[in-house]
């Protein structure tokens, strides 16, 4: 049996120049796949005729400990470290609609032998949440991603090799050596990177393979980021703990500001969620079974705050004007931001992560009184755009 600490999950973005690396703090991960097949019938003959298939689908999500990491976020992003081109830390929505990625889980059973991978190709963002339970809560956050298939190596592992091309012609030399997984195929899959643009490449057209170790990839350019993806019967060093990092952040470590004219911290809150979906646009087409081009319709982001009343200290920030004691919710703000900051510690000294929603407009308010219980109010407001960074002065109220 495969246990939880013998389950090594790993990310390995397609653009840029970001190497795979493993995915800290998850609490759980769930793989399913849709095959997609319906029975055929014709008139005249009795029972089934056969089978149709179509192209499947497949649904994963992950829920990981908030820990003050945009690790995760950037191989979404397929971005690279701020450090390594003088970019900003800060990840949009916008820089989730056409990234793909893939996942690999590295399997070791109770007996500490290796049982192979599975491995979750050409993922894509469908959404995801924050969220802040009660006030005593470990912070998570939670994505939901798609794509078509998932695939087993049986006792092998998913290996990737890296090379930076320096004329027309690049000689990559693998190691490990790859392994045949089908009669003739030795190569899953060889991108391109250039100038932030990636490109998956053919096989004889773009690239050749000499057995065991040699892929030979023509047509390149000075920079060219070329990336083998490939079958290994021996697998690297996959996974090292973090101790670096914090192990998880709590809902007593954050801070919720919104701001209709002036910025105002709320206090009293019981939940805070995040909430984002995408309305995809991932097209196949003719003679081709594959997603060729990727998109978004729209992105809805829906934050939900819970609280005690007290006063109306929430209703006065949507109504933003409050000259006259009269509050009504056909009057609320349509423009309203708000920041949900998370530190390190309770004293929110030391400043981890956070999100900033601008363009914010109520949908919903509402109230509950149960009998011998304090009144519950409820806020839930819409926009279509969220940013997430590590640098508190990429979240500044506009």
């Amino acid at each position: 049996m495969i246990h939880a600490k013998m389950c090594k999950p790993r990310a390995f973005p397609w653009n840029n120049d970001r190497d795979p690396e493993q995915i800290d703090r998850l609490q759980n991960i769930t793989g399913n796949q849709t095959l997609n097949r319906e029975k055929v019938y014709e008139i005249g003959r009795v029972g089934r005729l056969g089978f149709k298939k179509s192209t499947p689908s497949f649904a994963y999500t992950a829920t990981q400990f908030e820990y003050g990491s945009m690790a995760f976020w950037y191989d979404l992003a397929n971005k690279e470290d701020p450090a390594s081109g003088g970019l900003d830390n800060s990840i949009d929505l916008d820089d989730l609609v056409e990234t793909q990625t893939d996942i690999a889980a590295f399997l070791t059973d109770d007996n500490t032998t290796f049982r192979g991978t599975i491995w979750f190709p050409n993922l894509r963002v469908n959404g995801f949440s924050v969220n802040i339970a009660d006030p005593d809560a470990t912070i998570e956050r939670k994505f939901d991603l798609v794509g078509e298939d998932y695939k087993m190596l049986d006792g092998n592992y998913l290996a990737f090799q890296k090379a930076t091309a320096a004329g027309a012609s690049t000689v990559i030399v693998l190691n490990p050596v790859s392994v045949q997984y089908a009669l003739g195929d030795y190569i899953f899959r060889v991108l391109r990177v250039r100038s932030g643009v990636v490109s998956e490449l053919v096989e004889t057209i773009d690239w050749t393979f000499a057995a065991p170790a040699t892929v030979t990839v023509t047509g390149g350019v000075n920079g060219d980021i070329i990336k083998v993806y490939y079958e290994a019967a021996t697998g690297a060093t996959n996974w090292t703990d973090n101790d670096a990092d914090p192990d998880l952040l709590l809902a007593e470590y954050a801070e919720i500001r919104l701001k209709v004219g002036v910025s105002t911290r709320i206090y009293r809150l019981q939940s805070v969620g995040i909430d984002v979906k995408f309305d995809r646009a991932d097209y196949k087409e003719i003679g081709n079974s594959e997603v060729v081009q990727r998109g978004v319709n729209n992105k809805t982001v829906t934050i939900s705050l819970d609280r005690f009343a007290e006063n109306f200290a929430l209703e006065d920030i949507f109504a933003s004007d409050t000259t006259y004691p009269y509050i009504n919710p056909r009057d609320f703000a349509e423009d309203i931001q708000m920041q949900v900051l998370i530190y390190k510690e309770k004293e929110h000294t030391n400043f981890k992560i956070g999100y900033l929603v601008t363009g914010l407009s109520p949908t919903t308010i509402g109230m509950t009184q149960d009998v011998e219980a304090y009144q519950k109010r409820t806020a839930a407001l819409e926009s279509d755009n969220l940013k997430i960074s590590d640098d508190i002065t990429e979240l500044a109220f506009a």
